[in-house]
């Protein structure tokens, strides 16, 4: 995975790389439980932080 140079939209200042964390897609519900969620599989997705507002 490739490291990209993102600037905060907040205040324009370069956001440091803090990893990446998986997302569960899908969703629970009363009749499939939670099947739905368990096969529809997760999204991996890059974190960026601002280091002067400290938005994500």
């Amino acid at each position: 995975m490739k490291i990209r140079a993102i600037n905060c939209p907040y205040c324009h200042v370069l956001m440091k790389y803090k990893g990446t964390k998986r997302i569960q897609l899908g969703r629970t519900g009363w009749v499939m439980g939670a099947w739905d969620n368990l096969l529809s599989g997760a999204l991996t997705a890059s974190i960026y932080e601002c280091p002067r507002v400290q938005k994500t």
